[in-house]
């Protein structure tokens, strides 16, 4: 008789434990194959949250404690060991290694026990000390570093074939999810047509493992340990119904669109039944054409074009839940952190607490989850393309574990300032399939012209259309009312309002005049408008005055809604405009502000009726509208920057709500009939830019150490190689043969500067970072700043030396100068003197470090005292008042938080290269604080205030601490009423979560 356990644990209890992704597929792969090729093989499959240590020695009993001289014992071990030679299971707890691990030894001890005529144990774990040893940075994952005397456990009649040397780790295939030696085992025994010896399947595995390695560069040798008894055979293994329960096929599943069918391509029932909920009458043209003819369930990368609200989101979501389903795990890359967390909430309402997916997010706040992405503990993450990226490279395993990517907005790839960050992502991801890893990868784009070989260069299949769901009007609108736009195939003009209505309402005519009566009409007509301006300051005004003008009812439930406390201006303009229905939307609200206006203009029975935003809200936002007014054709600034036909269309495709109108409508404000042609000729006739690279070839530096970062080491003369991978270089030599010779004579004297500067290390024919070169290459930082950086660290006093000066010296890097900062014309020299009086004289003397004028100083000074103001809890508005020289100058809370925020996403790279340069440890726990102090506005001591299960507003922890509170379990003593005394309106709430056992967990 054969007797058989096969144990495989992928997720893991303990949060310390990092999740694999390929070991219980594993073990039900050899269970399956085994059971379907044996007959009458009694075999045990345990894995994931089965798979405790009381399990294991239950399982055990019943194969190696019931065997009998006769009987032939298989068993099989995929996760994760210790250093200490033990196997790690479901259960077990850090913090009690030796009491929840099973141990060799005692495993040893039942082999020898066992009456058994033989035994086989097939290892495929980790013995290297956990998942960071257990990833390699080239995507392969290792399994087993056997490193303990393995003769104990074999024996006579005992074998143990283990999955590597002692010296060697055993991977992981990404692209299969299976160890290379659990794959090289079930090959063997499928390709056998007879009966195997155990012999013949070891040497053949060795083989066949060996070779696979090679193909990533790397060694492994599967060891047996121990002797056969007798002529100890396999029968050839076979694919039979257990194989095909636990592994069905999919590759031909076509849909009709009845979202329900979706069951048959492997989506989880409970997914379906949540998709058919929301989306009654099934998939959309565009969803249908992802799955049957780009095959986006069968893990095909794909490349969708389409307009807003046609229906690509749910193309990634798709993709997602299949890959969930097939053991992966899937991640979506989003240009914002206001996006992030508004996915990250819609995510964990839908697939969280309902489908029991593990959701997180990482977008560079003190919110981050990144400790559970790292150890693998999600299912569906969200990220920032600069937090991908910075995560990427720095902890390369992750992208081990993803199935999918889905790249949202992708046409930022083309913008200068974020278009670096895209492009390295995506060549990252380029770069890792000649590693074998191949995460499937969906792009989504609302509006881009040609797609200029985009999707070549990432091999993905394109998908584009521009069919929307509600159809859109756009046309061109001047001063007398007269309406330009398509009707058919032809253009004809129309008068859209009454010339008459039509007035001057200032001293000069101004857009007001216009604007006014057109939401007027349209309001009249039952429609729920968009109006975009092109800064914050417009934004707010223009919703005053027109919740002055409309005389609309008060939007209550959203006032209702606000949070309380510190309250800016723009929280009190923003009060005022909702109290005659208007709401606006730009940079100086806060995050509960923005959230709050969201969700009352979408709310179908909301009283926002129109809501006036900067073109943020065109960036994916879910912000419906049945028309759009776009006031603006450029950008304001010393150089006005106009839009461009894509930035046009992404906010002209706001209009038209699904469900609610047969048609949207856009109109772009002109002032005479001669722009109102031209305008029209432009934006609503013009076809979107190509895509294309932000690459710059004159200054290849910051590309150069950032694409370094992405590997171990290269040869010289195959550095040009690392920027032909990028789209910007596969684009310049389709263009230019001699792109490459070209390209190769520049990077040659740039690698020599590099060299001298002390970035690189050059080692015969190989070129590797140093430690300083590494971590500029890993930061966000350009070559020019984090050089400037280091010579800066190089410039400070030793007394001087701190991390609340490192945070002002952030303010000398050209990230931080390129950051507008309201001041008049000659500057404003008092901001000099405080800088000096409050940083110390050495250290407000280095913000004047290559400045490029005085003014220039004068704003770093000004900067930084506004961000020393914001983490001392001073209140937004006061901090606005102190630093705005006059209304046409004023400092606002987008400012303020603009600040704090710039300096905090530079400052996790300063710290990094300030341990290198000054040779000091980085104090971690002193840097985490700052950074949650630059995330949240408060002092040091306000923080234990803003820990817990309810999280308060700035406001209200300033509140309490203004009251002589520290933490929260101070407030346990108070009643509702004193509380809400203190912080208003949600201090019933809160007093309510105020109960004992939630203060262990704070």
């Amino acid at each position: 008789m054969m007797r058989a356990a096969f144990f495989g644990i992928d997720r893991y209890r303990d949060p310390f434990v990092g999740d694999l992704t390929g070991a219980a597929r594993d073990a039900t792969a050899l269970w399956a194959v085994l059971s379907d090729s044996i007959e009458g093989l009694d075999a045990t499959l345990v894995t994931n949250e089965g798979a405790t240590l009381e399990a294991i020695k239950v399982s055990l009993d019943s194969t190696l404690g019931a065997a009998g001289e006769d009987d032939v014992v298989i068993l099989g071990f995929a996760g994760h060991g210790t250093q200490d030679h033990r196997l790690v299971l479901y259960d077990t707890n850090v913090d009690d290694i030796p009491g929840t691990t099973f141990g060799m030894d005692e495993l040893a001890r039942r082999f020898r026990e066992t009456r058994a005529r033989a035994v086989i144990l097939l290892l495929d774990c980790c013995f290297s000390g956990g998942a960071p040893a257990r990833v390699l940075d080239v995507g392969l994952a290792p399994r087993n570093a056997v490193a303990f005397p393995l003769v104990d456990v074999a024996g006579q009649g005992r074998i143990l074939f283990a999955a590597s040397a002692p010296d060697q780790e055993a991977l992981e295939d990404p692209q299969s999810r299976h160890g290379l030696f659990t794959k090289a085992l079930i090959d063997v025994l499928l390709e056998a047509q007879a009966p195997i010896g155990v012999l013949e399947v070891v040497d053949r595995v060795t083989r066949l493992v060996g070779a696979n390695a090679g193909r990533f560069g790397y060694a492994q040798s599967p060891t047996m340990f121990g002797q056969t008894q007798g002529d100890l055979v396999l029968p050839p293994g076979r694919i039979g119904a257990r194989y095909r329960a636990a592994f069905p096929e999919y590759r031909g599943f076509h849909t009709t669109g009845d979202i329900r069918e979706l069951i048959g391509a492997g989506i989880p029932q409970e997914a379906v039944d949540a998709w058919h909920e929301r989306f009654p009458a099934g998939l959309n043209t565009l969803q249908i054409a992802a799955v049957n003819e780009r095959g986006v369930l069968g893990g095909n990368s794909l490349m969708v074009v389409a307009p807003t609200s046609a229906g690509k989101t749910f193309v990634g979501e798709l993709g997602a839940l299949k890959a969930i389903a097939d053991g992966k795990k899937a991640v979506f890359l989003l240009p914002y952190k206001a996006l992030v967390n508004e996915k990250f909430e819609d995510f964990s309402a839908l697939y969280g607490e309902r489908l029991g997916l593990r959701i997180a997010r990482c977008s560079g706040d003190w919110q981050d989850q990144v400790g559970a992405v790292l150890r693998g503990k999600y299912d569906i993450a969200f990220f920032t393309y600069e937090k991908f990226l910075s995560l990427s490279v720095s902890s390369p395993h992750i992208l081990n574990q993803i199935g999918l990517v889905v790249l949202d907005e992708a046409q930022f790839i083309t913008e200068p300032g974020r278009g670096m960050a895209v492009e390295l992502l995506l060549t990252s991801m380029v770069s890792a399939r000649q590693r074998g890893i191949c995460p499937q990868l969906i792009t989504l784009s609302a509006v881009i012209g040609h797609a200029n070989s985009f999707d070549r260069w990432l091999d993905c299949e394109l998908l584009q259309t521009d069919q929307r769901p509600v159809p859109l009007i756009e046309g061109v609108m001047d001063r007398s009312g007269a309406f330009t736009r398509f009707s058919g195939d032809s253009v004809e003009t129309v008068q859209l309002i009454g010339r008459h209505e039509i007035r001057q309402r200032r001293q000069k005519p101004s857009s007001q005049d216009v604007i006014v009566p057109l939401v007027r009409y349209l309001v009249a007509a039952g429609e729920k408008v968009i109006v975009f301006r092109n800064a914050r300051g417009p934004a707010s005004g223009c919703a005053e005055y027109l919740a002055n003008e409309l005389g609309l009812d008060p939007a209550q439930v959203t006032m209702d809604t606000l949070p309380e406390g510190d309250l800016s201006e723009m929280s009190q303009s923003l009060r005022r405009a909702l109290a005659g229905g208007v709401a606006f939307h730009n940079g100086d609200l806060t995050r509960d502000e923005r959230v709050a206006v969201e969700r009352g203009f979408r709310d179908p029975e909301g009283r926002i009726k129109v809501l006036v935003a900067t073109s943020t809200v065109a960036a994916g936002v879910n912000t419906p509208a049945s028309t759009v007014i776009i006031a603006e054709t450029e950008f304001p600034g010393r150089e006005r920057t106009p839009y461009t036909v894509a930035q046009y269309k992404n906010m002209a495709g706001r209009a038209g709500r699904l469900g609610f109108e047969a048609e949207g409508k856009s109109v772009l404000l002109a002032e005479t009939s001669m722009e109102r042609s031209q305008l029209f000729r432009r934006y609503v006739q013009g076809q979107p830019e190509a895509i294309t690279s932000s690459f710059d070839p004159k200054h290849p530096g910051t590309w150069m150490i950032r694409l370094l970062a992405q590997v171990r080491d290269v040869p010289r003369r195959s550095v040009v190689d690392l920027v032909a991978n990028t789209y910007g270089g596969y684009l310049a030599a389709l263009q230019n043969p001699a792109w490459r010779e070209q390209m190769a004579d520049t990077l040659e004297r740039l690698l020599t500067r590099m060299i001298a500067d002390g970035l690189i290390d050059q080692e015969g024919e190989k070129l590797r970072l140093t430690m300083l070169g590494r971590a500029c290459g890993e930061s966000p930082l350009t070559l020019e700043s984090a050089m400037r950086l280091v010579e800066l660290l190089r410039r400070i006093h030793p007394s001087d030396v701190s991390l609340e000066n490192l945070l002002v010296l952030v303010e000398c890097l050209p990230e931080r100068d390129e950051d507008y900062t309201p001041q008049n014309r000659n500057g404003e020299p008092r901001w000099q003197q405080e800088a000096g009086s409050r940083f110390g004289f050495n250290v407000g003397r280095l913000l004047s470090y290559r400045a490029e004028s005085d003014v220039a100083f004068y704003a770093r000074c000004k900067r930084a005292l506004v961000v020393s103001d914001w983490i001392a809890g001073e209140p937004t508005n006061d901090i606005e008042t102190r630093y705005t020289t006059n209304p046409f100058l004023r400092v606002g809370h987008g400012d303020i938080r603009g600040y704090a925020d710039g300096s905090r996403f530079l400052l996790e790279s300063a710290l990094r290269i300030a341990a290198i340069v000054l040779e000091k440890a980085e104090d971690r726990d002193a840097a985490a604080l700052l950074l949650t102090r630059l995330d949240l506005g408060l002092p040091a001591d306000a923080l234990p205030l803003a820990s817990g299960s309810f999280v308060l507003t700035r406001g209200e922890v300033l509140a309490l601490y203004d009251a002589g509170y520290r933490e929260r379990r101070a407030l346990a003593e108070l009643d509702e009423v004193a509380i809400t005394a203190i912080i208003g309106r949600r201090g019933t709430e809160f007093h309510a979560s105020l109960r004992p056992e939630n203060f262990e967990a704070v």
